[in-house]
């Protein structure tokens, strides 16, 4: 009987061995699959065009925050509507600061905001940019969302304003 069940796990083990370079491959072909890149057929990443060189002057004023701040315009004068951001309207009507930015995996800026009337929330918004690739320049911006975090600043206004004053280049937009 104990040679039967020494046969049996050797069995088993060995079809979960060979079995393992299988799995290996498919989950390296799975990885390859899920990998969506922003460019297809192009010389460089999509994002590398956009932001190469930038610096950290470029990130705290750029045309993807003037964007959000056109599109935070136009749903403040009711020329574009969005529920989502209905329950915040009167505190969101000022200015904002940039809480974080970075490129964003599906092209174009990631970009955190928080309200000068709203300190102490965060707002995520996504603003596309469209790439000439061969002349290797964007040429249009495409608001694409926003929505607010769970996540909390802990700041206060006053935190802001002293902010705005001591970094170089954070301003009110």
């Amino acid at each position: 009987m104990k040679t039967v069940f020494t046969c049996i796990a050797l069995i088993l083990a060995l079809s979960a061995y060979s079995m393992e370079p299988d799995q290996t491959k498919q989950d390296s072909t799975l990885e390859t699959t899920l990998q969506v890149p922003d460019s297809i057929g192009t010389r460089k990443p999509l994002n590398e065009i956009r932001f190469n060189g930038w610096t950290r002057s470029d990130w705290l004023d750029n045309e993807y925050i003037r964007t959000l701040r056109k599109y935070l315009d136009d749903y403040n004068n009711g020329t574009v509507s969005n529920p989502a951001l209905d329950p915040y309207k009167e505190q969101i009507k000022g200015p904002f600061v940039i809480y974080d930015i970075n490129s964003f995996l599906l092209g174009g800026a990631l970009i955190r905001i928080t309200f000068l009337n709203l300190p102490d929330r965060i707002f995520s918004s996504w603003i596309y940019s469209n790439v000439n690739e061969e002349k290797e320049v964007v040429e249009s911006y495409e608001f694409r969302s926003i929505s607010i975090e769970e996540e909390t600043t802990g700041m206060t206004r006053e935190d802001i304003l002293q902010a705005v004053q001591e970094m170089e280049g954070m301003k009110l937009w």
